[in-house]
This record gives C-alpha cells, sequence and structure tokens, in this order.
C-alpha cells in the first residue's frame, strides 16, 4: 500500500513536470518549432521583480554563446574597478634630459587599455613635447610586459597573424591601440576611369604597404572593393583591387595588423615627430620585460572604463573584450597571461555568480569559458547562466545602470540585425547579441525587457546548430526569438 501511494506520488509528479515542460515549450512556440528541426536550443525568460519563470525550453543546456559571453566581462570589469576607472598609458624614459634633448631611451609602458585610440596617442606625444623634449637620441620602446607576449588562442586569431580580411580577429597586446586595427581610406577620384586616392590614417609608417590600385567607376556602379593584409618580410602589406563609383562617399576599410604593439610604436614615433620632435631611430624596439631605470615623463588616460564597455558591447568588439579578459587575469596572475587564463578566471567568475543565484539550476550548473570575446566555440554557457548574471546585475544597484547601458535597444541601435519587428520589440527590450559561423552556425540573444506592468524581465536564448544541422539561418533564428519574445512582451505581466 505504501509502495502504491509513493509510485501514485511519482506518478503525479512526472505528470506535473511533464505538463509543465509543454507548456513552457508553448510558450515559446518558435524557438520549439526551430528545435524541431534541428537546432539546438536553450532558453528562459523570468520576471525579475518575483523571480516567476514566464517562458522556458531546456535552459540548463549547454551551448556556445559566441559573444554574449561579453556579458561577462563587462559585469567583472565594472566589479573590479568600476565605471569611473580610467586606464593609464604612460611615456616613461631612461637616460637625461640635456638642452630639450633625451639623450637615451623613450619608452611606452601599454597599460592594457583596451581602448587606446590614436586621439589619445597624439596627445600623450603632445605632452612628451610639452615636458621640453625636441629630439630623442635613443630608442622609442614599447613595453608589453603588462601581458607578456600573447600567444594566438582562437583560429581566427591564428590565422590572422599571415593574412586578414577582416578587423575583428585582430591580435593582442597590452600596448595595442586602435584594437589593433589599420585603417586604409579610399576615395573615389572626381571622374570615372581614374585610380581611386588610397591611404593609410593617421598616416603612412615603415611596417605597412600598399599593393593594387582601385578604379572609379562610373556614377551607380556596384562597389567591388577588396581589400586583404598580408604579412611578408616583416610588413603588412595591403593588396586592393577592384572599384568603386565615382559618386561613393570615402570609406576606411579597417583590416587587423599582426604585429600590434610595433604598430602602436611605429604610430607614436610618427605622433612624436608631427608634435616637433626629433626622433634619431624610426623603428621601435619592443620589450616583453618591464624596463630597468625609469622615470615618469608623461602620461594619458582614456575613456572612462563605463564608455568603453558601452563601445565594446554595441559594436561587439573582439579585441577590447579579449584585453579587459586579459586585465582581469593580470589581477591574479603575473606576466606572461594567456587567454586560456584569462578564460579560467572568468569561468571562476561565472561559477561564483552562479553559486550566489537564487537559481537552484544555476547553482549546480557549470559554465565554462575560453575567452572573453566568445571567438572560442568552445565556451559553454546555459541561460540558466545568462539568467543568473543578468538577475545578479539587476540587483547590484551600484553596478546595473551602466550594465544597462551597454546593451543596445533596437530602435537606437547600429546592429542592423536587430532592427525591424513591432514597436513593442524595438523600445522595450535591451540585448546583447552574438553570432558564429563555424564550426556550427549560433544566434545568441541575452538582455533585459519591461513588461506590461512595468517590470523588469531578463532574458537568455541561444540557438546553435548540430553536426546533422550545422547551419540554422541567422535570421531564421532570430525571426523565432523575436516573435516568441513579442508575444511574452504582449501577454505577460497583467
Amino acid at each position: 500500500m505504501h509502495s502504491m501511494k509513493k509510485y501514485r506520488i511519482l506518478a503525479g509528479l512526472c505528470v506535473l513536470f511533464g505538463f509543465w515542460s509543454v507548456a513552457q515549450a508553448e510558450s515559446l512556440p518558435n524557438l520549439h518549432a526551430l528545435a524541431a528541426h534541428g537546432a539546438v536550443v536553450t532558453a528562459r525568460v523570468i520576471d525579475l521583480n518575483n523571480g516567476r519563470t514566464l517562458a522556458a525550453l531546456h535552459p540548463a543546456q549547454m551551448l556556445t554563446p559566441a559573444s554574449v559571453s561579453k556579458l561577462y566581462v563587462t559585469a567583472a570589469a565594472l566589479h573590479q574597478w568600476g565605471a569611473a576607472y580610467r586606464f593609464t598609458t604612460a611615456a616613461l624614459y631612461r637616460g637625461t634630459i640635456r638642452n630639450a634633448t633625451l639623450h637615451g631611451d623613450l619608452v611606452l609602458q601599454g597599460s592594457g587599455d583596451p581602448g587606446l585610440t590614436n586621439a589619445q596617442l597624439w596627445t600623450l606625444a603632445q605632452r612628451v613635447r610639452a615636458a621640453g623634449i625636441k629630439r630623442i637620441d635613443g630608442a622609442v620602446i614599447v613595453d608589453e610586459s603588462l601581458f607578456g607576449r600573447v600567444r594566438c588562442a582562437t583560429t581566427d586569431r591564428c590565422e590572422a597573424l599571415a593574412s586578414s580580411r577582416a578587423a575583428y580577429n585582430a591580435p593582442l597586446s597590452a600596448a595595442g591601440f586602435d584594437y589593433s586595427n589599420a585603417c586604409l581610406w579610399v576615395r573615389p577620384a572626381t571622374q570615372a576611369g581614374t585610380p581611386a586616392t588610397l591611404g593609410f590614417e593617421p598616416f603612412k609608417i615603415p611596417m605597412l604597404g600598399l599593393r593594387g590600385t582601385i578604379e572609379t567607376l562610373p556614377k551607380g556602379a556596384a562597389n567591388t572593393v577588396r581589400v586583404t593584409r598580408v604579412t611578408t618580410d616583416g610588413r603588412n602589406w595591403f593588396y586592393v583591387r577592384g572599384g568603386v563609383a565615382v559618386d561613393t562617399p570615402a570609406r576606411c576599410y579597417y583590416r587587423a595588423i599582426s604585429e600590434p604593439a610595433l604598430y602602436t610604436g611605429q604610430s607614436f614615433i610618427g605622433f612624436l615627430r608631427q608634435a616637433g620632435i626629433a626622433v634619431k631611430h624610426l623603428t621601435a624596439r619592443i620589450v616583453t620585460k618591464p624596463m630597468p631605470d625609469t622615470r615618469p615623463l608623461a602620461q594619458v588616460q582614456g575613456q572612462s572604463l563605463g564608455e568603453e564597455l558601452r563601445g565594446m558591447l554595441v559594436y561587439s568588439n573582439n579585441y577590447m573584450a579579449d584585453t579587459l579578459a586579459l586585465d582581469l587575469a593580470r589581477t591574479a596572475d603575473s606576466a606572461p597571461i594567456s587567454l586560456h587564463q584569462a578564460g579560467a578566471w572568468l569561468t571562476r567568475y561565472a561559477r561564483r555568480i552562479n553559486t550566489e543565484s537564487d537559481w537552484p539550476g544555476a547553482r549546480k550548473s557549470k559554465p565554462r569559458l575560453f575567452s572573453g570575446s566568445g571567438l572560442t566555440a568552445d565556451s559553454k554557457v546555459s541561460a540558466n547562466d545568462l539568467i543568473a548574471l543578468l538577475a545578479a546585475e539587476y540587483h547590484n544597484y551600484a553596478d546595473f545602470p551602466t550594465f544597462l547601458s551597454t546593451l543596445t535597444v533596437p530602435d537606437q541601435t547600429p546592429v542592423k540585425m536587430l532592427k525591424g519587428g513591432p514597436r513593442i520589440w524595438e523600445t522595450r527590450i535591451a540585448a546583447k547579441t552574438g553570432s558564429l559561423s563555424r564550426p556550427v552556425s549560433v544566434l545568441a540573444l541575452a538582455g533585459y525587457l519591461r513588461l506590461r506592468d512595468g517590470h523588469w524581465g531578463a532574458f537568455a536564448v541561444i540557438v546553435n546548430g548540430t553536426r546533422q544541422r550545422p547551419e540554422i539561418g541567422m535570421f531564421t533564428a532570430l525571426d523565432a526569438v523575436r516573435a516568441d519574445l513579442v508575444k511574452i512582451l504582449r501577454t505577460s505581466g497583467n
């Protein structure tokens, strides 16, 4: 009799949880249909005011998150340094200064600033001049010892050491600037049939070379410009071909460069010369160990961390995310620092968030992160993990305003894939997207929404392809996410 009663209880629980599972799947019908046709999905939507789950589909399933990984970097950086923190890049010197001449070396000390730009490098050069320096007889040295030499850890970045047709796969350095990208401007001529004007921004430096021409085409012609950066014999050659219409605005083509510290050093020399400083040696030396016997000369601060994080998430900047991940790892380990160590640091952080979470499923989950950018396909997280992070930030009143501001609202975003759909979609969610195309497709979306009753909600959705169906169309997956979230926005929170 006792065993029969126990059986009935277990059967009842199975029916109850089976019904709950079906009900949750029905609340995400488009994602459920996608999963039925070969995709793997993890999803959860909650009301943050009371913790109630509004919808879920395999929320504990561990999948590749792509750039949604950047949410962990953002939360960790805000916790570590605060939104007002600014990285400081310094110019040091060793030797003596006599009669406005530095008889010795000028050292640019990389601080791991993920957002160091040519504007700040120019400011630093001007401040060296303002410190009384008119001539440098020694070398200009770039010190990237904060991380040491960072080896490539993703297929995309390793391939980019030899050649790149993109900006996202730039190598990493504590002394990189402009996201380790060089800009080639293409300006069409005023008359079709003549070559377009080509030039590097802000100026040409010894390590950059140009081969090929771009033809100016008749008005209205299709843009066929192709730009490939190839590294040979120690130089980064930009191979160009194709054509651009005469009525096309000038455009900058960004390409990842192969030696970020050298790129910084040669660019800094160019800025020093523009500031009126004579530089004896026009090639920079790179060091990966701290320079002894140096003294401060000038410094420049970057943007506030909050501003840098917003730029990182809005434009999904992989260089910034992985540089910040290395910065975080550097707080626990000494150089050299690898991306593997950075991923291990983020993994510990993610698991600590889970341990402290109110979600039992998250407490038992074991997310794994191998980078901050999400370029590493081996990273695995679940919707439960992301919801635990989003809930933790929502209840972190010091960091939440900045964390929320880093996310994009479809109505205002430069991310084209989020645009479109009903007004409720465009104005009542703030999200981070993620996507990969290999080894299987990834579409991820996570962030916050405002429910009908004004409550805040959080959502996390990851859609992965499989070996059997490696390619799930990005817009097919996004349409399913949009349709299901719009339904929740219209019906939940009554």
